[in-house]
């Protein structure tokens, strides 16, 4: 049984998307679904697309965990973060390659990318922040460089979603080591 609103209303919205697809899921189908109105919907949610955001970042948290216990194995942030880089990118190639409609995909990315690169950048920020504790790296605006980090990120993404087989992973670990310096 599930608890909330909030919570029934997206898991709704989720068996309708992976049934219909993204562009095929209305908010109207939903709410016939619930016996609820459009309002109590966007009550909680917006849009359709911060239902689908909502969604995805309860998915990338359970991704963001996952990887942060899996990097505990490795002795050094900087370490943590250059296999951080590489589950991110093998991540990104796995879910690109269950493309759908040109449009749909581009649009689901877009918000997904979103919702991992939050929850990435949560744990890339904590890394940063041991490492300046552990005396890794030289104290610095821990905020811009998980910004700049995630620009070399998302630029590679870019590269990587219009070209899946092209190797970006051993750059992008290079970029950050020397910002990281």
């Amino acid at each position: 049984m599930i608890d909330s609103k909030k919570e029934q209303i997206a898991e709704c919205f989720k068996q309708h998307f992976n049934h219909y697809g993204y562009k095929k899921t209305s908010v109207d189908d939903i709410a016939k679904e619930l016996n609820i109105s459009k309002k109590t919907i966007y009550h909680y949610f917006s849009s359709k697309e911060k239902i689908f955001y909502y969604i995805i970042s309860k998915i990338a948290r359970q991704f963001r965990n996952n990887m942060d216990k899996n990097l505990e194995q490795f002795s050094t942030c900087q370490e943590k973060i250059k296999q951080l880089i590489l589950m991110i990118f093998s991540e990104t190639r796995k879910w690109l390659k269950q493309g759908n409609d040109a449009f749909e995909f581009k649009y689901k990315y877009e918000i997904a990318r979103m919702a991992f690169q939050d929850a990435y950048g949560e744990l890339i920020k904590k890394l940063i922040q041991q490492g300046i504790e552990k005396g890794e790296f030289p104290k610095a605006n821990v905020d811009m460089n998980v910004r700049f980090i995630y620009g070399i990120i998302s630029e590679a993404m870019n590269l990587v979603n219009s070209n899946p087989e092209l190797k970006v992973e051993d750059e992008v670990i290079n970029s950050i080591s020397k910002l990281l310096q």
